[in-house]
């Protein structure tokens, strides 16, 4: 199919943003499906092949009984790991003219090597991976012989696919071209405090106390007003630039000033309101402290009214040994004088 194509830099066999991703590619599906839908991760059209079975769905390139032919020895593939088995087989041609395949999976736990067949695990991390396979270096340390080219691509289920392409050399990120990144949608500032916050109550799952409620009710209001304040400062500042008699620089600097002062005033109000949750939070901790010290010494009085106690038991045990030792000196005393008798 590209034997006899000019192939250098990158080849692309698979896109999932396009009107056909999978024009030279044939699908078989049994118990399973293949589907194309927007990735929330990536906010881009992805496609997904998935099913019970890894065997019984799948996609191969090319299609009917073609070869790729293609000579370039890294194989990459932008994939997302969807926690589920997945596996994939590259059909190689080394410089004896044999076919031999290098079949990789995330279920397999060992490398067996086979005189056709290779079977390799994978480890996949969570979300969205970048897999590079080095199809030449394999090939010479499996069966000590030299890489030809592809012949055919098999993947599948269960995975997501961005893109598959092959390249004479990996290039860093950094100096890809823009098209082969994979770009993350930004977040604001405020979202990403907002999931730190949410993660680590999760993480800690423990009811939070009044002072830690107060302290959320403060930031939340200066926040809020700070906000106010700001939505304030831009209507004056459109205000002023729809006024054409006011001067654009002395309308920046008002605007600048103003937005400063907003940053003070709502910077004040959070360490007040951090102060007053300390204090709050000293408060609790010095009562548990008189409490503590009150129960010890309840404990203290309760262990020496024991020891009087015993001391007390321990005393009558003495005169009652005492009053025995006088009744047996008694019986004593009649049985000598039988005996003297």
């Amino acid at each position: 199919m590209y034997r006899n194509a000019y192939q250098r830099g990158m080849l692309t066999v698979f896109f999932s943003v396009g009107s056909k991703p999978l024009a030279i590619w044939d699908t078989h599906t049994q118990d399973g499906y293949i589907t194309r839908f927007l990735d929330q991760d990536i906010k881009s059209m992805v496609l997904e092949i998935g099913g019970t079975n890894v065997s019984t769905t799948y996609i191969t390139c090319p299609k009917g009984q073609m070869v790729l032919g293609i000579t370039m020895p890294f194989l990459v593939m932008i994939v997302k790991n969807l926690k589920k088995y997945f596996s994939f087989e590259v059909t190689i041609l080394d410089e004896t003219g044999t076919r031999r395949r290098f079949r990789v999976s995330n279920f397999q736990s060992s490398t067996q090597i086979l005189p056709l067949c290779t079977v390799m695990p994978i480890g996949l991390s969570e979300g969205w991976n970048q897999i590079q396979f080095n199809l030449a270096e394999f090939t010479r340390r499996a069966y000590k012989k030299q890489y030809v080219e592809v012949q055919k691509l098999k993947i599948n289920a269960n995975i997501r696919l961005r893109r598959v392409y092959f390249t004479e050399r990996l290039v860093p990120e950094d100096q890809l071209p823009p098209e082969y990144k994979l770009y993350f949608p930004l977040t604001s500032k405020y979202a990403k405090d907002k999931k730190a916050i949410q993660s680590n109550v999760d993480k800690e799952n423990v009811k939070p106390s009044t002072s830690q409620s107060l302290k959320e009710r403060s930031t939340a209001q200066s926040r809020e007003g700070l906000r106010s304040k700001v939505d304030l400062v831009r209507s004056s500042k459109s205000s002023v630039h729809s006024n054409k008699k006011v001067p654009l620089n002395e309308t920046k600097g008002d605007s600048k000033t103003a937005i400063e002062t907003v940053k003070e005033e709502s910077i004040n109000a959070d360490k007040e309101q951090e102060q007053i949750a300390e204090d709050s939070i000293k408060k609790e901790e010095n009562e548990d402290v008189k409490e503590e010290s009150e129960t010890n010494k309840e404990d203290i009085e309760t262990n020496k009214e024991e020891s009087e106690t015993n001391k007390e038991e321990s005393e009558t045990n003495k005169e009652e040994n005492k009053d025995n030792e006088e009744e047996s000196e008694v019986k004593k005393e009649p049985e000598e004088e039988e005996t003297a008798a």
